[in-house]
């Protein structure tokens, strides 16, 4: 397995231990035009009905751990450094 691919079922725990369902329907057509206007930049699908059906999407479990957004941050900054980008 992956690391993203253990990453993400890791995530997928987190989802479920918080309280959030894995739904899978088809959709009309109509509410896939609605769904693909509402739409926000970095925002899933499913958020995307949330937000429109609540009024506001709620909070979801954090993807990376503060740890690998370090290790991400310090990668980012030393290919910076190196390219002299920053």
């Amino acid at each position: 397995m992956s690391k993203n691919a253990e990453r993400l079922k890791k995530y997928r725990a987190k989802m479920d231990d918080a309280g959030f369902r894995r739904l899978s329907f088809y959709a009309c057509p109509e509410l896939g035009q609605l769904l693909d206007r509402e739409h926000r930049p970095s925002e899933c699908r499913g958020r995307t009905l949330e937000r429109l059906l609540l009024g506001k999407a709620a909070k979801r479990p954090d993807y990376w751990t503060e740890e690998e957004r370090a290790r991400r941050t310090a990668k980012c900054q030393a290919i910076l450094k190196k390219f002299k980008l920053s």
